[in-house]
């Protein structure tokens, strides 16, 4: 019977935080006809996208005992970049857009190497990156909010539509799904969890935390950087300003998704999960006509609601049914 109270520890762990957002989805039901149609479902999705392709790659420095607040920067300097090669050097959208990621690696090649090489804390060094990399994206916009109306492939990314459904959509599941296999099925996954839960026990073991966490920045800068680009094409603008605060609705999806900002652990599908929570929120706060400054009270209230749920719902181990029956004598 124990082994049965386990089981049911281990799926309570595994599927609580989806239980809670079905039960978010019946609320919002209730409330609102027009929650639950395909056209609202599908505009909540296109709404989270861009979080949730930076989530699919900013999960992994919290994994590492980290963090990364630069994504936000990140991306509006991606978008205005891409911007520049393609519609004033003149470079085709593709080789643009090449260029424009081989960014994001440089910016989280930094943020690897001042984090593991001068021992400077995470916070402090992505802080300063989302400061500095503003004021980089502030000087080459001149500050101006770009419009963007060409090339048309390009636009295409963040307008347009497969089977009813828009492309930025698309392009969070690959990333998600990619980046779900690559922590939970490899071993650069398995080596990522094991320097955030003990480093000095990764290290017995083989495992380079430096390398580790150079590349989980890079790999976070990157995702910042394709989202910056589907951002850019979905809204045919680049501007300094055009992420500002999306780091921390980052944090948040990734943090009421169950990773832990001590390390050692996390759920990329948890942090899309978050990611959508969110989003329902929003989206039920304006099918009801609630006023924008009642927004971020109420999002906030849910988010707490739902990480305490998300914490408090496993059974303690303790619980098991009394033994039936006299003990074994010892050595029998």
């Amino acid at each position: 019977m124990s082994t049965f109270f386990t089981l049911i520890r281990g799926r309570l762990k595994d599927f609580r935080l989806l239980g809670i957002l079905l039960l978010l989805m019946v609320a919002l039901t209730f409330v609102s006809d027009r929650f639950l149609t395909p056209e609202n479902l599908t505009n909540v999705l296109w709404s989270v996208c861009l979080i949730g392709i930076m989530a699919s790659g900013a999960i992994y420095a919290p994994i590492t005992g980290g963090i990364d607040l630069s994504v936000g920067s990140i991306a509006a300097l991606s978008g205005i970049i891409a911007n520049v090669l393609m519609n004033q050097v003149g470079l085709n959208w593709i080789l643009a857009l090449v260029i424009t990621l081989g960014f994001g690696v440089l910016i989280g090649f930094i943020n690897g190497i001042v984090t593991t090489k001068f021992k400077v804390p995470a916070f402090i060094v992505t802080m300063a990156a989302m400061t500095y990399l503003f004021g980089v994206a502030m000087l080459v916009s001149n500050g101006d909010q770009i419009t963007i109306m060409q090339p048309e492939p390009f636009l295409a990314i963040g307008i347009g539509k497969f089977l009813g459904v828009p492309l930025p959509i698309y392009i969070m599941v690959v990333m998600i799904v990619a980046s779900h296999i690559l922590l939970k099925k490899t071993v650069f996954g398995r080596q990522v969890i094991a320097v955030g839960a003990n480093e000095v026990a990764a290290k017995l073991s083989g495992v380079n935390p430096d390398r580790i966490r150079i590349i989980v920045y890079v790999i976070s800068a990157v995702s910042a950087s394709v989202a910056g680009i589907v951002m850019a094409s979905l809204t045919q603008q680049a501007y300094a300003m055009n992420a500002k605060g999306y780091e921390l609705d980052v944090i948040t999806a990734i943090v009421v998704g169950g990773t832990s900002l001590m390390g050692g652990s996390g759920s990329v599908m948890g942090a899309l999960i978050g990611a959508v929570m969110v989003g329902f929120i929003n989206n039920g706060l304006n099918l009801l006509n609630m006023p924008a400054s009642f927004h971020p009270l109420a999002t906030g209230i849910v988010i707490l609601v739902a990480l305490i749920l998300n914490q408090g719902v496993t059974l303690p181990k303790s619980w098991k049914l009394p033994r039936i029956g006299k003990p074994k004598a010892l050595g029998t």
